[in-house]
């Protein structure tokens, strides 16, 4: 496969498993390439291009030209300039390496990581939370993300990526929207009852058993064993966690279970002020499912892949 070609293959799988629903992901593009037209100067001159058919400003082709094949990629959660080193000694003792593919934004897609957080609202809208009263919530969340982010080394990796002439990419929101897909999915089918039964079949899943082997595996962090699930939500897409003022709004909507991938102090305090249960699945367990997920779909159009930095690889599909 061409670089390009993966590229628009994992935003398309993005856009598929988008909880907001393609019509919506569509208008988003458009206003996008409206608002990119407007720009004047320096503004237009050094804009993101890709805003017109690719709405996740944290999955970018970060270094390489689209033209160029790949016949195989390394992924991982958290690529580095170690990682990056990793690919090219690997090259050196026999196994060549044509792309690295981080699960983790980088460059533009961590200095711009507030714009996808715009999907939660959307998100939440469907559960039932009036659109008004989520967007009011998440705006003190999108603005501390963007300024927090701001003080990132954004181009370190990729700088070392350029350095060695190594293909490096990014693939966050789609990734993580597949996993949410597939684990809402899957707990829909499976139905626990209580959060006792919810980690014991979220532990069927490879991914998380792996994360067990290592101490890091599903675990309540809100409630005991013997509560109730309820109306459950996994709370995996939209950039990162949003703020405390979002907790009350989904308890309102009648959500009792979050399954979230990590969750701060903060909002755990919200959720027993609400009364609502959480079950953290685990963080780099749950971001392999969506990865991996990816990583099958470049096997069946003939890549070979490999998985380094805390990407638990399993595959799905023979």
């Amino acid at each position: 496969m061409k670089l390009g070609e993966i590229y628009r293959m994992i935003v398309d799988m993005g856009i598929e498993a988008d909880p907001r629903g393609k019509e919506k992901v569509d208008r988003i593009l458009v206003k996008s390439g409206e608002q990119l037209e407007k720009l004047k100067g320096k503004k237009r001159e050094f804009a993101d291009e890709d805003v017109t058919w690719n709405p996740y400003t944290d999955c970018r082709l970060l270094y390489g030209d689209a033209d160029r094949e790949v016949g195989s990629v390394l992924s991982g959660i958290d690529i580095s300039p170690g990682e990056i080193a990793l690919a090219d000694i690997m090259e050196s003792k026999g196994d060549k390496i044509d792309l690295v593919l981080a699960h983790h934004p980088h460059g533009i897609g961590s200095s711009n990581l507030d714009f996808v957080m715009k999907l939660q609202p959307e998100h939440w809208a469907k559960l039932g939370v009036p659109i008004a009263q989520a967007e009011s919530a998440m705006a003190p969340r999108l603005k501390e993300v963007h300024f927090l982010f701001k003080a990132k080394n954004h181009t370190q990796t990729i700088d070392a990526a350029r350095l060695i002439d190594m293909p490096f990419m990014c693939a966050h929101t789609p990734a993580d929207s597949v996993g949410y897909v597939f684990l809402t999915s899957y707990l829909k089918e499976k139905n626990p009852d209580t959060l006792g039964d919810l980690v014991e079949i979220l532990l069927e899943i490879p991914e998380y058993q792996e994360a067990e082997k290592v101490g890091a595996g599903p675990e309540i962090l809100v409630g005991g064993d013997s509560g109730s699930c309820g109306e459950k939500f996994v709370f995996f897409t939209g950039g990162t966690s949003p703020g405390p003022r979002a907790i009350k709004m989904l308890a309102r909507a009648g959500i009792s279970t979050f399954v979230t991938m990590h969750m701060s102090d903060k909002l755990k305090k919200e959720c027993e002020a609400e009364g609502l249960y959480v079950v953290i699945a685990g963080h780099d367990s749950s971001d392999s499912i969506g990865m991996n997920i990816i990583l099958d779909e470049l096997e069946k159009k003939g890549l070979k892949t490999y998985a380094c930095s805390g990407l638990f690889r399993h595959k799905r599909t023979n």
